[in-house]
C-alpha cells in the first residue's frame, strides 16, 4: 500500500541554513575522530562563583594538552549553544568559566579550563616592562 500524499502540490525543500551546514561538518569530524579511538572530553559553563556546571557540548583531541587550546579557539560556537540551551547564561557573558571532564569517567571532578598563551603574552610583558624602566629617569 502507498502512502498518501495530500493535496496539492509538493513543497520544495528548504536548503540547510548556514549555521546548520556547519554544525554538520563539525558533528562528521567528531564522529571520525571518535571512530579514531581519540579521547572525548565534555564540555561545561558556569557562572563565576557559582557551583552548577551546564553541559554545551563535547570536543575530542588526539592529545589531553589540546583541550583547552580546542575549548577557547570554539568558544564563540559553545557560547552560541550555550545561550540557546541555558538562557540566563546570556546575562553573565563577561563572568563564564570553562570546564571539561573525559567523558570515560563521569565522576571525576570538572576541571577548569585555562586560556592557553596566557605565560607567553606575560613574559613579553616583563620583557616590555623591563626595557621601559631602563630608560625611565631616576
Amino acid at each position: 500500500m502507498s502512502s498518501p500524499l495530500g493535496f496539492g502540490p509538493q513543497k520544495p525543500q528548504r536548503k540547510p541554513s548556514k549555521g546548520e551546514v556547519q554544525r554538520a561538518k563539525a558533528s562528521r569530524q567528531y564522529e571520525q575522530l571518535q571512530a579514531e579511538d581519540t579521547p572525548d572530553f565534555e564540555i561545561y559553563i558556569r557562572i563565576q562563583g557559582k557551583n552548577t556546571w551546564y553541559p554545551v557540548g563535547a570536543i575530542a583531541v588526539k592529545r589531553s594538552s589540546q583541550v583547552n587550546r580546542a575549548i577557547f579557539g570554539s568558544q564563540a560556537d559553545l557560547l552560541q549553544g550555550a545561550f540557546r540551551l541555558y538562557p540566563v547564561l546570556r546575562q553573565h557573558q563577561d563572568s563564564l568559566e570553562y570546564g571539561y571532564r573525559l567523558k570515560a569517567f563521569k565522576d571525576e571532578p570538572i576541571q577548569l579550563a585555562i586560556q592557553p598563551g596566557g605565560r607567553v603574552s606575560s613574559a613579553i610583558a616583563q620583557v616590555g616592562q623591563r626595557i621601559s624602566s631602563l630608560f625611565k629617569r631616576k
